[in-house]
């Protein structure tokens, strides 16, 4: 048998589509502020206000992911790294591990966006979100024993399998909470607000 230790492990990674971000943060005039990005309309979730990061590639730490995505997202270059903050799992499918980072101001000046997947960057206060009770809404996430892909519709064999009447058709998991902040008629929500909330934990 193989040696088990007692470290946190995640049971079916490679499944997920695993990715990272850096919550970044900006001393500005001896005041602290989270730096935001708008993601571009024409992308995947366009629109939403999260911080930089995405997909880990082959062969590289979810770390050195991070602030490649950093680099290419937004041309940010220059990152302190204090640690790790955690990992979410979302059931969506997708693994996020989420660091933090601390960001010089005069580094702000060397941001160059890629217009294809950033609209801008903005600054929000720590204080505000410190401050601030995020609002709590709850979302119910749905298993369909199908999938369609390519146009063709794969059907999850239920019946041949003798499973459950409840697995025949569509069934539901428990209602999870997700947290919404609203700074200026800016929506910041769900992963990024959940990712605030533990940074904070850690910042005061």
């Amino acid at each position: 048998m193989r040696d088990i230790d007692f470290k946190e492990k995640i049971i079916g990674r490679d499944k997920y589509l695993n990715s990272a971000v850096v919550a970044l943060v900006v001393e500005k005039k001896s005041k602290l502020y989270f730096l935001f990005q708008k993601r571009a309309s024409g992308i995947r979730q366009g629109g939403d206000i999260s911080f930089p990061g995405g997909k880990i590639e082959i062969n590289e730490t979810s770390l050195e992911a991070a602030l490649r995505e950093c680099r290419e997202e937004i041309g940010l270059k220059k990152i302190d790294i204090k640690g790790k903050i955690g990992t979410i799992v979302i059931p969506s499918g997708i693994l996020v591990e989420a660091f933090l980072g601390f960001v010089n101001e005069k580094d702000l000046l060397k941001l160059k966006l890629n217009k294809t997947e950033v609209e801008e960057c903005f600054l929000v206060p720590l204080e505000f979100f410190k401050k601030t009770e995020p609002r709590i809404e709850k979302l119910e996430v749905e298993t369909r024993p199908y999938y369609e892909e390519n146009g063709i519709k794969y059907i999850f064999p239920s019946a041949e399998l003798n499973l459950p009447k409840m697995y025949h058709k569509p069934w539901k998991g428990s209602p999870r909470e997700v947290l919404i902040y609203v700074y200026k008629e800016r929506v910041i929500w769900g992963l990024t607000a959940e990712i605030i909330k533990e940074s904070l934990e850690y910042i005061y």
